[in-house]
């Protein structure tokens, strides 16, 4: 007779185990790039050094995107340790050869998602901190 204890090991990750390791190695990345590259360009528009644009969006529109964007990024990029620290948890329930494996694919994203979520919070408190308006508004 089978042991209760034996019986709930499993052998392979499932497909949401492997989706939370690969979403903080891959996912958290992504999320910051594109926080950057949005960002860079909405300040790029408002901000054309003397050139007036007539689609250029006001500053007010501006930093509400910008704030839409960073919140909306940081809760991505948060949801994306959560996800590969769970992914690492449930690792160590899984039977070798797979645990150590998957165990090393889950470990990257925790620590790739927490850099790069670190990474994040750099990038938000320079958009926040830097008088972004008056200084576009010297090189005019």
């Amino acid at each position: 007779m089978m042991e209760p204890a034996a019986a709930s090991v499993r052998v392979s990750p499932t497909r949401i185990q492997h989706a939370a390791a690969w979403y903080g190695l891959l996912g958290v990345p992504l999320v910051w790039m594109a926080h950057v590259l949005l960002c860079m360009s909405l300040v790029a528009t408002a901000c054309v050094g003397g050139v007036t644009q007539h689609n250029a969006l006001p500053w007010s529109i501006v930093h509400w995107l910008l704030a839409l964007a960073s919140v909306a990024a940081f809760v991505l990029a948060v949801a994306g340790v959560i996800a590969a620290r769970r992914a690492l948890r449930d690792s160590l329930a899984l039977r070798a050869p797979q645990r150590d494996t998957f165990g090393f694919v889950a470990w990257c994203g925790e620590a790739v998602s927490i850099a790069f979520t670190v990474g994040l919070v750099f990038t938000i408190s320079v958009l926040v901190a830097l008088p972004l308006q008056r200084l576009c508004e010297s090189l005019r």
